[in-house]
């Protein structure tokens, strides 16, 4: 059957005219220059995928670049969306195109900022499938011509589309014969294959074999230079071969593949590969899980298209099928079946295995049973392996694979779905484009089958070509003319490498070898020519990091031997180390890093990362001796990518980058508030740092409706003015640098409310005229709103003057009547001041009010009042001690009628006092005000006794403030006699001493202020037992009976006791005490004495100190302890009473090493003292040592050797039992007089009476510590008046054998000794220690992943701010209780009169500050306190002014139809205005005083009552005629009386103030008030949870940002 027609052909058949052949040629010329456009400018390759997708690939640019950007704009007049995306590689593929829409595409370079145009096309998706259709016929006519390795692979997934499938059928596939030249009316263009070269065969564009991800596409033009230089080469090596073997090969047919026509009309006919050539073929499939059944049906109709187009039998090609899973399974041996039909049968039968993948064990599996001459294998023929595989193997498969391939087994690895394409590239022979495939699913098996068919069936005619070409068995070259052999490698480094080489064993010499090397990328090889004798070489000026094939010919004189070749990759070139990037400043990051070898600058290139992703890159370059250098001029607290090249010339190394964040700009330190008012904030600052340029400063309210905002240069603080009262604001500071603003510093404060007008006066009184006058509120008072009402009944009336203003005339005021008058202050925010009121008689005979008793001390008090009128004359203060004697005499002072307060002097300590204070008028006796008060006290407390012994008793106690002097007195409780001392202010203590012995006394403290004495505390306390006389031992020196006897100690005469002497340890005594016995003291200046094992030197307490101890001492003792001390606490000395109980005493424990110091205190407890320091150690080295121990009466310190070591804080020693003994040696753990003692040497112990004897004590008796320059000559040292000796004296008796003698010290550390001989080798060390860790890796920003799990239900909010009160509700039975307003100052008490009905219950005030103490009036009715109302929104001012005006307006119609008393009313007090955290809403107005009863009629003078016998306590009734004194009366019940009628004033009872009475009942409901206006809606207020105490600050809520590159895949 002939080959089909191509598409476009130009030439001329019989039937056709010239023209027609002319028309047609350039049809064909048009089409082929169409398709040329495919390339796009030499660099842009287009690929159809499907309808809608497109591949695209370019030619990546030359040199470093950070990417490329790739912009799809389609071309039309209505605006559509333009695609963009980036990348890093050469490829890109976008979807969702219109097929019959033209795009302009475009890409370009990115590098830093700047972008570059790479290429640009214009497409559209028919067009470019047309052209496909027709490059595909052109590639039909052409690929009579070529081999089947001429067509050209791409990288892609093995996915084939229609167009691939198109393309998969070659014409004719024409396979070289070896003859050199061939005409080209005969045969195409051929090229020799040798063993060396095979040809590959033919690719089709779009199924391909997966490449490497960078590497470069070679085009197909490349690869015919390539074979012809190798065709070249071969031939020339060939020129010894036989005429007859040319001749044979000239004259074999060519082979000729069936053809398969591409256009859609013709009938496609099934390949077969028609080669002769033998192969055995093992099929490797996966037999696991993961495939499934379904899908192992299409594995199966896979395998039989892989073997029909073969023919199967002995001669020929032969399949064997081993299925692996967790355990391989040989299907069928090589040999089993000799006939296709055979084959086929089993292949559409075999049964799907299951299980895991194991590949390595599959392919150990068909090494060692598959490749057997049993099972057919053929020694002299290829054997190929085809493996498939849809996942990743559980084993070592890389490993597996290399055994076969080092055995010449060629591996073809094709992956499916899952399959891990890295691990196939390593499994798969060489090259990998042909030998390596992965599909996307199952299905698309069927599209591969063709292509591996071809591939496949080249491959096996490749190797009968090379074995055919392969010599004669008879001419044998490699033996005449040997090739070197054990090539090996040396020196390898990133530009150079040696080779070495092992000559041949030749008769014939080498005249030179020929080196010839290039790299796997395809550059043009390169000759390097050594001498016949060399067998090494050095290759230079290679490739980085690049792979490099050589070859090595033996040159003889008349041929060329075969080549000995290899391959090598040359390291990467060094790369920097140690990088380390971190911030120096807000605007600069300090960059480090090790040296490179051999580089020879450095470049960096640095970026900002904006949410992971890199911004524009800068760059800079550095000198190679450079490896410190400040990136500046950068933004703060950014994130920023550095990355690091080492630069070889020109050649960069591999990157090394680093991240580090810039320091943030320094915020201010602190923010504070030291003034807050009502209208103004001073806010103050610490600065960040030293040189701020300037500050921004913002206030805003919660709800932001008040924004102030203030910047400021050179300052750190500022005044914000103009604020709203009673508003939180939230402050933040700023710090403004020339990068812009720190991070805010933030606080909360709230204003003050605003301000009241204060001293609120009545200066004159004319006529019916008022005039007051006050003390301004504040600077920004818009007006002042004074209110006036008669007592007694009458309207209220109103008058508003000027903010300015600080008086007013009040008109229309009558005579004999009590006014009340209150002033507001009102501002411009709308906000009204609290009232402040007083009330003013226009009877002249008003009593002062408020009288308040304050300043107390223990011998005054200050009486303070608020005058009644102007009119008063002069004030009468009486004041009667409570307390005390019933009789006690009232005092008077008279004050003038100017005055306000009046301070009472000579008065009784922790006395109360009643206070009467009297006015006084010019014809009469006006009112009266009482009050009480009480002088503190000048009692003293804690009185203690600190210390006591048979003879004096000592005192402490807390001393008192404002006091002259203390008087104490010691009383004897036997005899009553006593004494008594005074002492100044100052002290706390004394002592009492030459008292008697065993007597029990009251000491008693008086503290005293002038004349003035406060009570006496007092204690007793007895003294001890006076010391008793004991005999003195005969062997030693009698000890005198003081508490301190004078006492001589290494030449000085000291006050204390020789402890030594105490217990025998002396030259003279010391034979006389068992166990002892005294050391040779060749190197001391001192004797020692060593106390053997428990011999427990014990001596009775009144021996050694029978009056006792000094209370402040030091204990000294020079000891060593020996190598037999056991390792168990000792007392080196112990004090005990007289049952063997330690009292006091020194422990050594020399299993902790510590010294603890115990004694008696004063308590009559046992104190314990520890010393664990370092210096406390060593004396448990077994080293001669001095401790010195002081003891105070507040501390005992220590020291060791003479140096100090610690001090620790002690109780004052207490009375030391006498009747006791003292041992030394003691162990801790046994009791009694013969229970056990530790041996260790003493040299010196002595007890000295002062607590400086520590640094007046030298260590000279130590003879490590001796200093022969500044310590004194021993005693026994001697001097010799002449140089002559003298005669020898007689011999002396043999002495005794001495004791052993101990342990001597550790000597000093020797020289270091001389080298030794090496050791032997040790056994090889563990595992080491864990490496640490890496530098970190640069972060890229990943793909947006799916959207996560919703999230569980979240726990429930806190509670929110108090809700809004609703609005008032209609008139009903019974009001509603208003809101909680601010609670106003305490008001002035009303004149007194007769009770009257309760009040309706007024609008509670918020608690107002603490002022001062209010002068005291009589107790009116008190109403219960209302609920605490809720927190309301904030309406506007005037609704707030509405509502005062209604309440106004209810208030003064309640006062006509009812009299009642008012119990608050709001006065001003003084107080530091401070910051509140929140208030609970806007101050209330003050009530509206309520009516005086009219007065009624004027009693007799004789009927006030007799003044004998005293009334019980009440109000002050009308002020009558002064009568007679009558006998004071017991203090009558502050009762309430039942309401009576209006009248005036009743008669005055007693003076004295009674106690308090009980709290009154709750006031009946008033009237309905009239029904307010609806307040308007107040603004949002802020979100809760809100804590008042630690102030609000609302977070933003946080919203995901839109990720730009969602869905982006490139």
């Amino acid at each position: 059957m002939p080959p089909p027609r191509p598409l476009y052909s130009c030439s001329s058949p019989s039937s056709s005219s010239p023209f027609s052949l002319i028309l047609r040629c350039l049809v064909t010329v048009v089409l082929l220059l169409l398709s040329s456009g495919v390339q796009g400018q030499g660099r842009l390759k287009l690929t159809v995928l499907s309808e809608d997708r497109l591949q695209m690939k370019w030619k990546e640019a030359d040199g470093p670049v950070q990417g490329y950007k790739v912009r799809v704009k389609p071309i039309s007049d209505v605006p559509q969306p333009e695609l963009m995306l980036t990348t890093t590689r050469g490829r890109a593929t976008v979807a969702g195109l219109d097929p019959g829409q033209e795009y302009a595409l475009q890409v370009l370079v990115l590098n830093g900022t700047l972008e570059r145009l790479l290429a640009k096309r214009r497409f559209t998706i028919e067009g470019l499938r047309e052209e496909e259709l027709i490059r595909s016929g052109g590639r039909e006519h052409r690929n009579k011509k070529v081999l089947p390795g001429g067509s050209s692979s791409s990288g892609g997934s093995g996915d084939m589309d229609d167009v691939t499938e198109a393309l998969l059928g070659l014409p004719t596939v024409l396979y070289q014969d070896p003859t050199p030249a061939m005409t080209p009316t005969t045969t195409p263009a051929t090229t020799t294959t040798t063993a060396a070269a095979a040809t590959e065969p033919a690719v089709p564009p779009t199924v391909s074999a997966v490449r490497p991800p960078d590497g470069p596409t070679e085009k197909p033009q490349k690869d015919k230079r390539k074979r012809k230089k190798e065709k070249d080469m071969r031939g020339r090596s060939k020129a010894d071969n036989s005429q007859d073997e040319q001749r044979t090969t000239q004259d074999k047919p060519r082979k000729t593949l069936p053809t398969q026509p591409v256009t859609g009309g013709s009938t496609r006919r099934p390949f077969e590969c028609d080669s002769d050539a033998a192969a055995d073929v093992v099929l490797l499939v996966d037999g696991s899980w993961s495939i499934g059944r379904t899908n192992f049906r299409r594995v199966r109709d896979f395998l039989e298209g892989l073997v029909t187009p073969f023919h199967i039998g002995p001669g020929h090609i032969q399949f064997a099928l081993t299925q692996y899973s967790g355990d391989p399974r040989t299907e069928w041996q090589l040999n089993n079946f000799t006939t296709k039909e055979q084959l086929l049968e089993a292949v559409r039968n075999f049964r799907y295995k299951g299980g895991n993948t194991f590949t390595g064990q599959a392919l150990i599996h068909v090494m060692e049973e598959n490749m057997r001459a049993e099972s057919g294998a053929r020694s002299d023929t290829p054997l190929f392996l085809v493996l498939l595989t849809d996942g990743k193997s559980q084993d070592d498969a890389v490993a597996a694979a290399q055994r076969l391939k080092n055995a010449g087994v060629e591996i073809m690895a094709v992956g499916v779905k899952n399959a891990d394409e890295a691990e196939l590239r390593q499994v798969a022979s060489e090259p990998l484009d042909l030998n390596v495939y992965n599909v996307n699913d199952f299905p698309l098996l069927s599209k591969l089958v063709a292509r591996l068919v071809h591939i496949l069936c080249g491959k096996i005619q490749d190797r009968s070509i090379a074995k055919r070409m392969e010599p004669r068995p008879t001419v044998d070259p490699v033996l005449s003319y040997p090739s070197p052999t054990d090539l090996r490698f040396s020196g390898l480094g990133s530009r150079e490498v040696r080779l070495h080489w092992t000559t041949g064993l030749a008769s014939l010499a080498v005249q030179q070898y020929r080196v010839v090397f290039h790299s796997s990328e395809g550059q043009s090889p390169q000759e390097v020519v050594v001498p016949g004798s060399a067998s090494s070489v050095l290759l230079t000026g290679l490739s980085s990091q690049t792979l490099y094939h050589v070859s090595i010919f033996p040159v003889y004189e008349d041929n060329v031997g075969l080549a000995l070749r290899g391959t090598v990759t040359t390291l990467p070139l060094a790369t920097p180390e140690d990088l380390e990037v971190t911030p120096s400043s807000p605007s600069s990051l300090r960059v480090s890093w090790g040296a490179a070898a051999g580089a020879s600058q450095y470049m960096i290139l640095y970026s900002a990362l904006s949410h992971g992703e890199p911004d524009d890159a800068k760059e800079v370059k550095f000198g190679a001796d450079q490896t410190v250098v400040e990136l500046g001029g950068l933004a703060p607290a950014t994130d920023y990518s550095v990355t690091l090249y080492a630069l070889y010339d020109e050649d960069p190394s591999d990157p090394v980058t680093a991240i580090a964040t810039t320091f943030p700009l320094p915020p201010p330190l602190s923010v504070q508030f030291p003034m807050v008012t009502h209208s103004m904030l001073r806010v103050s600052w610490v600065p960040g740092a030293g040189d701020v340029p300037g500050h921004r400063v913002v206030c805003s309210t919660n709800h932001g409706s008040d924004v102030k905002q203030v910047e400021v240069t050179g300052v750190n603080s500022v005044l914000v003015q103009n604020l709203s009262s009673l508003s939180r604001y939230l402050v933040s500071v700023q710090s403004r640098y020339p990068h812009g603003l720190s991070a805010p510093l933030t606080g909360n404060v709230t204003t003050l409310r605003v301000p009241s007008p204060s001293d609120l006066r009545v200066t004159n009184f004319s006529g019916s005229d008022i005039t007051v006058h006050w003390e301004a509120a504040a600077d920004d008072v818009v007006s002042y709103l004074i209110k006036w009402i008669s007592l007694s009944g009458g309207d209220l009336r109103q008058l508003r003057v000027s903010g300015d203003s600080e008086g007013a005339l009040l008109e229309g005021v009558e005579d004999d009547k009590e006014y009340q008058i209150s002033l507001s202050a009102l501002y411009a925010d709308g906000a009204q001041s609290e009232a402040v009121a007083i009330r003013y008689s226009t009877l002249s005979g008003g009593g002062p009010s408020s009288v308040s008793i304050s300043d107390e001390t223990a011998v005054s008090l200050l009486v303070s009042w608020v005058p009644p009128n102007a009119h008063v004359l002069q004030y009468r203060v009486s004041h009667t001690a409570l307390t005390g004697a019933q009789d006690a005499p009232e005092s008077t002072v008279l004050v003038a009628g100017s005055e306000r307060r009046v301070e009472l002097q000579s008065l009784l300590p922790d006395t109360r006092y009643s206070v009467l204070v009297t006015a006084e008028y010019r014809n009469r006796e006006g009112g009266s005000g009482a009050a009480q008060g009480k002088t503190t006290s000048l009692r003293v407390s804690s009185v203690s006794v600190v210390r006591s012994d048979h003879s004096s008793i000592c005192v402490s106690w807390r001393p008192v403030s404002a006091v002259n002097a203390y008087r104490l007195v010691i009383q004897s409780v036997k005899d009553k006699q006593q004494k008594e001392e005074m002492v100044d202010e100052s002290s706390s203590s004394h002592c009492f001493t030459h008292l008697e012995a065993e007597t029990v006394y009251r000491i008693s403290v008086h503290s005293r202020l002038g004349s003035a004495e406060g009570a006496a505390v007092s204690i007793l306390h007895p003294t001890a037992a006076a010391p008793a006389r004991i005999p003195t031992h005969a062997r030693m020196h009698p000890i005198h009976n003081e508490v301190c006897p004078e006492v001589t100690i290494r030449n000085s005469i000291v006050k204390g006791f020789d402890m030594m002497e105490a217990f025998g340890l002396t030259q003279r005594a010391h034979s006389s005490v068992d166990g002892v016995a005294a050391e040779p003291f060749v190197f001391n200046t001192l004797p020692t004495y060593t106390l053997y094992r428990d011999v427990q030197l014990t001596q009775s307490t009144r021996f050694i100190h029978p009056a006792g101890f000094s209370p402040e001492h030091t204990i000294s003792i020079a000891f060593r302890m020996l190598q037999e001390t056991p390792r168990e606490p000792f007392a080196l000395w112990q004090l005990t009473d007289n049952d063997f109980q330690p009292k006091m005493g020194v422990v050594l424990d020399p299993t902790t090493k510590h010294l603890v110091y115990f004694s008696l205190d004063y308590r009559g407890e046992v104190q314990e003292l520890t010393f664990d320091q370092t210096e406390v150690h060593k004396l448990f080295y077994g080293s001669f040592h001095k401790i010195h121990l002081s003891v105070s009466q507040v501390s005992v310190s220590l020291s060791v050797d003479c140096q100090r070591v610690a001090e620790r804080p002690a109780r004052p020693l207490g009375a030391v039992p006498t009747d006791g003994f003292e041992m030394l040696g003691k162990l801790v753990k046994t009791r009694g007089p013969n229970s056990g003692s530790a041996p260790f040497q003493l040299q010196s112990f002595e007890i000295v009476c002062n607590i400086t004897w520590s640094s007046e004590d030298t260590c000279c008796d130590l003879p490590g510590l001796r200093d022969e320059e500044s310590c004194p000559a021993p005693a026994y040292a001697c001097t010799c008046s002449s140089s002559v000796p003298g005669a020898p004296g007689p011999v002396g008796p043999l002495g005794r054998p001495g004791p052993r003698g101990e342990k001597g010290e550790k000597g000093e550390q020797g020289h270091k000794g001389e080298l030794g001989p090496s050791g032997s080798t040790g056994s090889g060390g563990g595992l080491g220690p864990l490496g640490s860790r890496g530098p970190r890796g640069m972060t890229v920003q990943g793909k947006v992943g799916p959207p996560g799990a919703t999230g569980q239900k979240g726990e429930p909010g806190k509670p929110g701010v108090q809700g809004i009160p609703g609005l008032l509700g209609p008139n009903g039975e019974e009001g509603v209780p208003g809101p909680k307003g601010i609670r106003g100052a305490e008001g002035s008490m009303g004149p007194p009169g007769t009770t009257g009905p309760r009040g309706f219950q007024g609008m509670p005030g918020h608690p107002g500050p603490s002022g001062e103490r209010g002068y005291l009036g009589p107790v009116g009715p008190t109403g219960l306190s209302g609920n605490k109302g809720e927190r309301g929104e904030k309406g506007e001012p005037q609704s707030m002014a509405v509502i005062y005006q209604m309440v106004t307006q209810a208030c003064e119609q309640l006062v006509h139809n009812e009299v009642l008393k008012l119990d608050l009313f709001l006065n001003e007090i003084s107080r530091k205005p401070v910051p509140i955290e929140e208030p609970v809403g806007p101050p209330g107005e003050p009530g509206i005083p309520g009516g005086k009863g009219a007065p009624g009629l004027r009693g007799n003078q004789g009927r006030v009552g007799a003044r004998g016998r005293p009334g019980k306590g009440g109000y002050p009734g009308e002020q009558g005629r002064r009568g007679p004194l009558g006998d004071k009366g017991v203090p009558g019940t502050n009762i309430h009386g039942p309401p009576g009628i209006k009248g005036f004033a009743g008669t005055s009872g007693e003076s004295k103030l009674g106690d308090p009475g009980p709290k009154g009942e709750d006031g009946s409901s008033g009237p309905d008030g009239v029904p307010g206006h609806a307040g308007q809606a107040g603004e949002i207020g802020p979100p809760g949870v809100c804590d008042s105490s630690a102030g609000c600050q609302t977070v933003p809520q946080q919203t995901d940002p839109d990720d730009p590159y969602y869905g982006y895949q490139p």
